[in-house]
């Protein structure tokens, strides 16, 4: 959109490093097998007794106190919310090793007339990195929105996080746009 860009610009509207990455999978493909290492376990979450344990996840995963207890509430008490679309790895020694939050809305499905689901939030915590979490929740993930009939799977990363786009893109997602940011500086008088 080069007009919105050059009017940002013109306004001195600063272009940010980083943009969001919208990506996407084809549901009607055939879903490859997810591979877990020996011992990990995927399961969709117990209830509320399990949201400090998630958000403590996030914050690990993301080096970020920005997740809090009630914001992960929030997320389970939304209208179109359902448990069984809350994944998370249970690590051989029981730890939560990591999660994703599947979701459908049905109201962005109407408005758009595509049958689509979301695989996002995922988080793997820094011990468990590198060992092919995160792609198989994302193929979870998929399957269990396949089954509810869902044509597409979708998901938001930033683009410096290259580890989530090398999971989604070996669990067959493709970016399909990209979100740049503007920032601007007030100074009040």
């Amino acid at each position: 959109d080069l007009a919105r860009i050059t009017l940002l610009e013109r306004y001195s509207f600063i272009r940010m490093d980083d943009s969001t990455l919208h990506m996407v999978r084809d549901l009607k493909e055939t879903l490859p097998l997810e591979k877990l290492p020996e011992g990990f376990t995927i399961r969709s979450i117990i209830g509320e007794s399990e949201v400090d344990a998630i958000v403590a996840l996030h914050q690990a995963a993301f080096g970020t106190s920005n997740m809090t207890r009630e914001e992960r509430l929030v997320i389970m008490h939304a209208p179109d919310y359902d448990p069984s679309l809350d994944l998370i790895v249970i690590a051989p020694d029981g730890r939560m090793a990591g999660y994703c939050t599947c979701s459908i809305s049905t109201v962005e499905n109407k408005l758009s007339g595509v049958k689509a689901g979301h695989t996002d939030p995922v988080a793997v915590h820094p011990d468990f990195q590198g060992r092919g979490l995160a792609r198989a929740l994302l193929l979870t993930g998929a399957r269990l929105l396949k089954e509810r009939g869902m044509d597409l799977a979708r998901l938001g990363t930033s683009s410096d996080n290259f580890a989530m786009q090398k999971a989604a893109e070996s669990a067959g997602f493709q970016v399909y746009s990209k979100r740049i940011w503007f920032s601007k500086e007030i100074t009040h008088a």
